[in-house]
């Protein structure tokens, strides 16, 4: 019992830093929304964002569009969204869902170099992975500018999966490097970075260190133990293990902020990142997601 009231504790997480206005920024892989034949759970989703409360969503794998557009749009008309033309050979897009009464974007394009990792040169198409999101916005309360960057990096656990990674992480840090020589102060980089490697502290957890050292920023799920489940090692015996995939990251001064705060939610909150059966994770895991919303709040 102590050591879940601990563990409580730690997914909500307190750092000294200092406020102008309260914004909540968070990240949410929605597995294969509504791809055919696996129709995702559209009013537990709606439980779940209405929970969340946030103002601005990083979204990952929507394969049916429209069908997300329409749900954002019905459900939640005080926001906007809008996805990548591009979800690499899955077709998952990444998209930016936005309080329209805050945010206003100003320019969205998406980097393909995250696509094409085997050419030196950007080919057109949309190539077998993923491209960055990137969204120019202005926070009207404030009218502060900001770069927001949605990341779906290449998943799996293999030592070609890391590597390729490792090339993304140094990709990711040069579009970081060129924001910033265009004078770009404040950047946000939010999504499924697939970082399988993070909780054992492998070659994985060490590229991805060193890419937060190139760019200057800190991870929302350092002090978390888990944004998602997975079937394990053992895919018979039902046992559902955590595992820490997503990350948003952000310097300690984004938009004049001194107070952050780290938000875990759905099934990963519920369970309270311990392994457990898969009937213990819910409807929001078999129905909708195997991640979890993980959030930033800054204040």
């Amino acid at each position: 019992m102590i050591k879940k009231v601990i563990l409580a504790m730690m997914l909500t997480l307190i750092l000294p830093y200092a406020s102008t206005a309260s914004v909540t920024f968070s990240t949410y892989n929605i597995r294969t929304f509504d791809k055919s034949q696996s129709y995702t759970n559209k009013q537990e989703l709606k439980n779940i964002l209405t929970k969340l409360r946030t103002d601005f969503l990083v979204v990952q794998e929507i394969v049916n569009t429209s069908s997300f557009l329409e749900f954002i749009k019905k459900e939640f008309p005080h926001y906007k969204a809008v996805l990548s033309n591009c979800g690499g050979r899955g077709r998952q897009k990444i998209g930016f869902v936005y309080h329209k009464e805050k945010f206003k974007l100003k320019k969205l394009y998406e980097d393909r170099r995250l696509s094409h990792l085997s050419s030196i040169k950007i080919k057109t198409g949309c190539g077998r992975l993923r491209p960055a999101l990137v969204g120019e916005f202005v926070q009207l309360k404030t009218n502060n500018s900001f770069v927001a960057i949605g990341l779906h990096l290449k998943a799996g656990g293999t030592l070609k999966s890391y590597r390729e990674r490792a090339k993304q992480y140094k990709i990711l840090a040069r579009i970081v490097h060129e924001l910033k020589t265009t004078n770009h102060k404040d950047i946000l980089i939010l999504g499924d970075f697939n970082s399988t490697g993070f909780i054992d502290f492998d070659e994985d957890y060490k590229n991805f260190d060193y890419m937060l050292k190139k760019v200057q920023m800190n991870s929302s799920s350092e002090g978390l133990r888990c944004t998602s489940y997975w079937t394990g090692k053992n895919r018979r015996d039902g046992i559902e293990e955590s595992s820490v995939l997503d990350h948003i990251l952000y310097e300690n001064s984004f938009l004049n902020n001194l107070k952050i705060r780290v938000k875990l939610s759905s099934h990963c909150k519920k369970v309270l990142c311990e392994h457990v059966h898969s009937r213990e994770l819910g409807v929001s895991y078999s129905e909708v997601s195997d991640h979890c919303p993980v959030s930033i709040v800054f204040e």
